[in-house]
């Protein structure tokens, strides 16, 4: 169940919040232009990509697959594996690769963002623990199922923050890229990044394609909430992402990359709560 909210505070950067019950957990989304319930988003997520797999193994046989579209592409794409996948998609990534160098030459000095932002209440994560939590290999091994778009991730921790070679996809904008840099933003370097001074866990880092090319940058901060912000009894917390391209960047993309967050937010924080639960039964 959904609606439609105005919260005046609490999503002062955004026109309109979603309230859904997921999991039996509350979520107050924002983002995409489109207002849709996640679900929806997710669905039409996994008919992309389950299009582009079916295409790119022709007749090669597959297991039988469940009727529910995001579970029958998450099953596919394990059955598949990830050095399969690197390389059914290939003729995908490269025109990928070619979309984003037309996009930098047509675009000016400007940069435009997609974002997407959601409150979250949930038993037993605060922004602290889901910061943490991202950081870690949970993370990564929760990122097959995070989006049905999501192909590979892996990330190794280095001297200034994370490191991160991915492999997806934004309504078939199958990208093979590395956020090399994943620490405190750089507001030197990247000006147009928010301030967002109410948010104290920030962190941001460069997109960048196989040939070195920067084509955006992530920026992902975090903070708790007061329940009552939102008529909950308990403390919350938000997530609040962006992503930053070009400005020659069609509005579409933007709108994808939107819809795309928001179900990683869900879906992420969801993986975050059982894990935590987990953890301290253990």
């Amino acid at each position: 169940m959904w609606k439609k909210i105005f919260p005046v505070v609490a999503f002062a950067l955004t026109a309109s919040a979603m309230n859904e019950t997921i999991e039996g957990y509350k979520y107050f989304l924002s983002g995409p232009k489109t207002d849709m319930e996640k679900s929806q988003y997710e669905h039409d997520a996994a008919y992309t990509a389950m299009g582009l797999l079916k295409a790119r193994l022709g007749n090669d046989p597959i297991p039988d697959l469940p009727s529910d579209n995001v579970t029958a592409v998450l099953q596919l794409k394990q059955y598949l594996g990830t050095d399969k996948l690197k390389e059914l998609l290939e003729p995908d990534v490269d025109l990928a690769d070619r979309n984003w160098h037309d996009i930098i030459k047509d675009s000016g000095d400007g940069w435009k963002s997609s974002d997407a932002r959601g409150v979250i209440f949930l038993p037993n994560v605060t922004a602290e623990v889901f910061g943490t939590w991202y950081g870690t290999a949970k993370a990564d091994a929760a990122n097959l199922a995070a989006n049905p778009e999501h192909y590979a991730k892996d990330t190794v921790q280095t001297s200034t923050g994370l490191a991160s070679r991915i492999l997806e996809g934004w309504n078939g904008v199958t990208t093979n890229f590395t956020i090399p840099n994943f620490g405190a933003p750089n507001r030197t370097a990247d000006p147009f990044l928010r301030q967002l001074p109410d948010f104290p866990i920030q962190q941001a880092g460069d997109k960048v394609l196989r040939d070195g090319t920067r084509f955006g940058v992530l920026h992902i901060s975090l903070r708790n909430v007061n329940g009552s912000d939102y008529g909950q009894l308990s403390q919350g917390f938000e997530v609040y992402a962006s992503v930053w391209y070009q400005d020659g960047v069609p509005e579409d993309y933007l709108e994808q990359e939107s819809r795309h967050e928001v179900i990683e937010i869900v879906n992420l924080s969801l993986q975050c709560q059982k894990d935590t639960v987990a953890a301290s039964s253990a």
